[in-house]
């Protein structure tokens, strides 16, 4: 609220903490560019508190900061109920998502749905959207050698990265005289509630073992050896990264780095990554060929399922992502 050109601040809105209330790396991501948006359009006396997993607080500080001045907090600490919160001096609170069950989020873009729960908005451009790229990478994690970063693991077996498509692009990548770089992890830090409410983390799925013991030994395997802040420098720097959708892919797109960005049970109108107001920034989205299912999440409205679920049992939209897309997305982003 504004008048004769400045804001008005209220008593009990001259702070606020926005909850980033799960683990998921790719959901916090899209957070990010409303949470930016609220610092350079609020008062600089306004403080903004984020909360988030502990793991995070660095990176999304590191992210924010060319954005504006923000306290990086603990989820672990945050204080849920008001009255504490008034006690403590804090004010308000918006979170990332609603409560489990409330509603789906199939056919918004993640970004919007960000927006609209953080600070009760709509984006008015691709620029408002656009993922924070302002933070610098830092110096190269790998030294002198071109490389492509793959993206392996993930918390649902709708979003595999099976061994039968991998191999190929890890093959083709070696003979254009790149270095595979296997980034992930296979410990979880994503939690969801089980029937009695009880926090449990996600499984991590991967096929990389089923990938021949020659082949591995040319890649270099960074698997649970970095940091956000260390994954996002071998990101960063990569040649091109290549996964499918997943909490790397999106800290890739904090970056300028080329993607290629498989897609499985979602459309790219959904899920599409922006960067510097254009969804098209150095990035081609791959999904699988004939299936009618396909993007199910995205085409499935009005309606509650849990979507890390294939609801035919067969994930068959990942045995049908073809090597061939992800080669041709390489090749048209001139590796």
């Amino acid at each position: 609220m504004y008048r004769n050109n400045e804001e008005l601040i209220a008593a009990n809105h001259r702070d606020h903490n926005f909850v980033l209330n799960h683990g998921a790396l790719g959901d916090a991501i899209c957070s990010l560019p409303a949470i930016a948006y609220a610092r350079q359009n609020r008062h600089r006396n306004v403080t903004m508190r984020v909360w988030c997993s502990a793991h995070q607080m660095e990176l999304f500080g590191h992210l924010l900061a060319p954005y504006g001045e923000f306290e990086m907090k603990d989820i672990k600490g945050f204080p849920g109920k008001a009255a504490d919160r008034k006690a403590m001096g804090f004010g308000p609170l918006s979170h990332n998502a609603p409560f489990y069950d409330t509603h789906t989020r199939n056919s918004v873009h993640m970004v919007d749905y960000a927006y609209n729960f953080l600070i009760d908005r709509g984006c008015d451009n691709q620029h408002e959207r656009s993922y924070p790229t302002a933070a610098p990478v830092g110096a190269p994690f790998i030294e002198s050698m071109p490389y492509v970063a793959f993206q392996i693991g993930h918390t649902s077996e709708n979003k595999a990265f099976r061994a039968e498509v991998m191999r190929p692009i890890i093959e083709w990548v070696i003979e254009r005289g790149l270095k595979p770089v296997l980034l992930g992890t296979t410990v979880n830090h994503t939690k969801i509630r089980d029937d009695d409410g009880v926090l449990i983390p996600l499984a991590i799925v991967n096929e990389i073992h089923k990938l021949p013991i020659s082949l591995m030994e040319q890649c270099i395997d960074l698997r649970d050896k970095t940091t956000l802040m260390e994954a996002r420098r071998v990101l960063g720097h990569a040649a091109c990264v290549v996964g499918i959708d997943g909490g790397l892919i999106h800290l890739a797109g904090t970056t300028d780095a080329p993607i290629i960005y498989g897609l499985t049970t979602t459309l790219p109108r959904h899920r599409y990554i922006p960067r510097h107001g254009d969804p098209f920034y150095k990035i081609r989205y791959v999904g699988p060929r004939d299936l009618e299912c396909a993007g199910c999440q995205s085409n499935w409205t009005l309606t509650y399922f849990d979507f890390r679920q294939c609801a035919y049992g067969d994930n068959k939209c990942t045995y049908q992502m073809h090597p061939d897309d992800f080669i041709a997305g390489m090749q048209d982003l001139g590796l």
